[in-house]
């Protein structure tokens, strides 16, 4: 599964309709945004808890929108104290000052606090909430398909990608003898060439000599990069799995493995080989920060 996808949702009730629109990248965890009107954020937890049923590593941003036709939700009621206590002081101005005071309704309507907005009828937010699950059910179905499809081509190309990656490994096995072979040939030579010089000890040379040849053998890095290998090979077997993470700790392995038998080897090819591996895993690796 990629981490990148989009999925949009609609539910419709009477006079109301919800949309929800959901996007997704990469990110390390599961980070939930949640965007919608104000009144309805009390939607909040539960958007975000339906996320984190159905996904798990990826920055969600949801935008959810909510359009009532005929209705306001709210109410106009007047502070009928405010509202006397106004006049009452307009008209003590009146008297005392002898002004023409002529009050419009222009005039109450700049007086702070006069008019009180209020909720009407039910909360709003628990009356459409099963309108929003549903849109936003609909949203991660088409979310969830997006990343499928994008995970399906990033299957393809890292599984190619791991494909090469066994066949150059398997070439180096094959001439990790040939490296042995090559690296004893020149160790005595040089063994030749010391044992005539004066004060060398023979026994030694030979021990130090095996002790390098030791040194050399790649035997056990061929071994566990297979085995590493045939682990990145099951991931991609496993659709719908959150594998990134494995993925990236076996790129990792992978690589540890290639670089140090490509330290010890005294073989040209070898060295080559190696040098192709790790671009082939610098591909992988691109590609893998964006699996779920």
């Amino acid at each position: 599964m990629s981490m990148t996808g989009y999925g949009r949702g609609e539910a419709h009730g009477g006079d109301v309709a919800v949309t929800a629109d959901v996007r997704s990248v990469n990110h390390r965890f599961l980070d939930v945004h949640v965007r919608c009107p104000s009144k309805f954020l009390s939607w909040e937890p539960r958007l975000r808890g339906m996320v984190r049923e159905a996904l798990r590593r990826g920055k969600v941003d949801i935008f959810l929108g909510v359009r009532e036709w005929g209705k306001t939700g709210t109410s106009v009621r007047v502070n009928r104290e405010a509202l006397d206590s106004f006049l009452a002081e307009a008209n003590r101005i009146r008297q005392e000052c002898g002004l023409p005071i002529e009050l419009t309704f222009r005039d109450l309507l700049g007086v702070p606090d006069l008019f009180v907005f209020a909720p009407e009828g039910a909360d709003p937010a628990e009356e459409h909430w099963e309108l929003a699950e549903t849109a936003l059910r609909n949203a991660i179905s088409m979310l969830q398909t997006s990343r499928s499809e994008e995970g399906g081509r990033l299957r393809d190309i890292v599984g190619k990608a791991v494909a090469g990656l066994g066949s150059i490994s398997e070439r180096i096995a094959s001439l990790s003898i040939e490296n042995k072979e090559l690296a004893i040939v020149k160790f005595k030579e040089r063994i030749q060439l010391l044992s005539g010089e004066t004060g060398i000890d023979p026994g030694r040379l030979h021990q130090e000599a095996a002790f390098l040849l030791d040194r050399l053998d790649i035997t056990e890095e061929c071994d566990r990069l297979r085995s590493h290998l045939v682990g990145l090979g099951k991931l991609l077997e496993q659709p719908g799995d959150a594998v990134g993470k494995r993925f990236d700790f076996l790129v990792q392995e992978v690589f540890r493995e290639l670089n140090t038998a490509s330290n010890k080897s005294a073989h040209a090819e070898i060295s080559e080989l190696a040098v192709t591996a790790k671009n082939e895993l610098e591909k992988i690796r691109e590609q893998i920060q964006n699996v779920e």
